[in-house]
């Protein structure tokens, strides 16, 4: 009796083939396996596998597109909510974002400018902060020790200082920025109040109601220190910082909108799907 031989499994390419010409050239299974040898079960089979496969490869590549375009997603928002943080009107605050997708986009983009200015950010926001305290505390102590507002102070119109000294660091804050800030000519008011009294008002500070003697003399000491304030060394240091700092965000900005822009970012992390 003449001993009958298995042929070898049949091949991934070899079942790929196959699909192809059953699919595209038309070939049905006993035409494919006369040609090729086979028996006709056997091409059924491995048609059948072969697409079961590329069903496989497809459902892998589609989940694998949604988790990268997720992934890109989330780095494009994380872009997009430190670039809000960033030009804010309160200081930077990394603590307040995600630090995954913070880690995530470093390791995307490990020589990016991004970094360096966002180090350079949170300095110059440090030395702002130092300088309005210097001119904030120089304020004080001038306002305190002017002799023009003694008598203000032995009536005890606190309420005055105290607005003399908030209205005076938002011009030095206002003016280093380059911004209008407020003029005695337009803002200052002082309205009657009871008898002999005013009620003064600068802008947004209120400093209650002063003899209206007190009333002309705050005004006076509003322009005199209106008019030097801007000659102090901590203005001008103030004054080049925020300028610097306006700088340094407009280049985050310019490299954030980059990301937020192409909604592809190059490189990997380690928690890319891929």
């Amino acid at each position: 009796m003449e001993k009958r031989f298995r042929k070898p499994a049949t091949k991934p390419d070899l079942r790929q083939t196959w699909l192809r010409r059953y699919e595209i050239d038309g070939e049905s299974p006993p035409q494919i396996a006369a040609k090729d040898g086979y028996d006709v079960r056997t091409v059924r089979k491995q048609i059948e596998i072969a697409k079961e496969e590329r069903e496989k490869r497809e459902t892998r590549s589609i989940v694998l597109r949604n988790a990268l375009e997720s992934h890109y997603r989330d780095l494009c928002k994380y872009a997009e909510d430190l670039n809000s943080t960033i030009m804010g009107e309160n200081r930077l605050s990394l603590s307040a974002l995600d630090h995954y997708m913070e880690a995530a986009l470093r390791q995307h983009l490990p020589r990016s400018p991004i970094w360096k200015e966002l180090n350079k950010l949170a300095q110059l926001n440090k030395k702002v902060d130092e300088l309005e305290d210097d001119a904030r505390k120089r304020l004080k102590d001038e306002i305190e020790h002017d002799s023009r507002l003694s008598e203000i102070l032995a009536a005890g119109e606190s309420q005055a200082i105290t607005g003399l000294n908030e209205v005076l660091i938002f011009q030095v804050k206002s003016w280093a920025q380059g911004q209008r800030g407020l003029n005695i000519k337009d803002d200052f008011k002082a309205k009657p109040a009871e008898k002999g009294f005013a009620s003064v008002q600068y802008g947004f500070a209120h400093m209650g109601n002063v003899k209206k003697e007190h009333a002309t003399d705050i005004s006076e000491v509003l322009k005199d220190f209106e008019s030097k304030i801007t000659g102090w060394a901590q203005f001008e240091d103030l004054r080049k910082s925020y300028a610097e700092l306006k700088r340094v965000k407009a280049s985050l900005q310019d490299e954030l909108a980059i990301i937020t822009h192409k909604r592809i970012v190059p490189g990997k992390c380690k928690y890319c799907p891929i």
